[in-house]
């Protein structure tokens, strides 16, 4: 394999892991979650922001495979999707992940013999004095 064909397949699936990244990285600022780990819906004004984020990076994506395409090398093309592709399936893995941890620890029966215990927020006391 020439090193020029490795090197041009690595830089052009990094450029596609930075801008996979920068997406969820996007996204993650756009929605909020509680401190038990449930992410919040976003409010009315702010719905728009998160599918126009993923539309704008994914057109993004598909201007350089097109021209990666059309000037010849369709690989380059092909393993930038890829290293688009790969940020976008590792946050949606570890999002499901976590709320599959956080359903299965809320519905544990006791009976198993697992300990669970109910962790309660830490409060601000309001009261001076």
């Amino acid at each position: 394999m020439d090193p020029d064909v490795g090197r041009s397949r690595v830089v052009s699936s990094s450029v596609g892991c930075v801008l996979g990244g920068l997406t969820v990285a996007g996204l993650y600022t756009l929605y909020r979650a509680t401190w038990e780990g449930w992410i919040l819906p976003a409010a009315r004004t702010d719905a728009w922001k998160g599918p126009t984020l993923l539309v704008a990076s994914a057109l993004v994506v598909l201007v350089l495979y097109v021209i990666a395409v059309r000037t010849g090398d369709r690989r380059m093309g092909d393993w930038l999707v890829l290293g688009y592709a790969l940020p976008l399936v590792l946050a949606a893995a570890l999002m499901i992940a976590d709320e599959i941890f956080l359903m299965l620890r809320s519905r544990v029966p006791q009976n198993l013999g697992l300990k669970t215990t109910a962790v309660m927020p830490h409060r601000r006391s309001n009261h001076v004095g």
